[in-house]
């Protein structure tokens, strides 16, 4: 009976197959992602440039709210800034879709990654391999002002952090991050 019902079993297994990599990543939320920085800024998301729409700022604000689209675990965010003024600061976060919370994108998320690059061709991998951190920043009375009208939430709720790089370059680099399970499953609660 035992061997019977261990034929069964694996033949059952056999007929379904192992679960699938898919079925193992955690659901795809939707939401805008939010970007104020000082300078200049061009947003790549896996690879493709956006064409924004409406982005505002003061000359030297770039501050935008990509439209909803759906964002997944292994999902690559990379900003390919010049930034030639004093504050060079840049926040950025994922306002969910149904007032659903807010993914924080925290100074440990993102990733220096260097001058001169074709942040089209960098990769999830590449920025995960990185080990080069930016450093904590602080805005100035515009950005903050920026970030209030975006919704992004303060460092005090739990919201993402102001970054910088070490380096002061007055050149175009890119900066980017990596969306993790953990990071879409623990959403800030966002309040009217």
């Amino acid at each position: 009976m035992q061997s019977m019902l261990a034929a069964v079993i694996v033949g059952g297994s056999l007929l379904v197959g192992a679960p699938s990599s898919r079925a193992l990543d955690p659901a795809t939320v939707t939401g805008d992602l939010l970007i104020d920085a000082k300078g200049e800024v061009e947003i790549y998301y896996n690879g493709r440039k956006l064409v924004l729409k409406g982005e505002r700022g003061n000359g030297q604000h770039f501050v935008v709210k990509v439209p909803e689209r759906a964002y997944k675990a292994g999902d690559a965010i990379v900003l390919h800034v010049r930034s030639p003024v004093v504050y060079r600061a840049i926040v950025a976060a994922i306002n969910l879709t149904g007032k659903a919370g807010q993914i924080a994108i925290k100074k440990s998320d993102w990733r220096y990654l260097g001058e001169e690059q074709d942040a089209r061709k960098i990769t999830a991998a590449q920025i995960e391999a990185s080990q080069t951190l930016p450093v904590a920043a602080s805005p100035d009375p515009n950005g903050e002002a920026e970030r209030d009208k975006l919704g992004i939430l303060p460092e005090s709720q739990g919201g993402s952090e102001w970054v910088k790089t070490e380096k002061q370059s007055n050149g175009w680099y890119c900066v980017g991050f990596v969306l993790t399970p953990e990071m879409l499953k623990t959403p800030i609660p966002v309040h009217p």
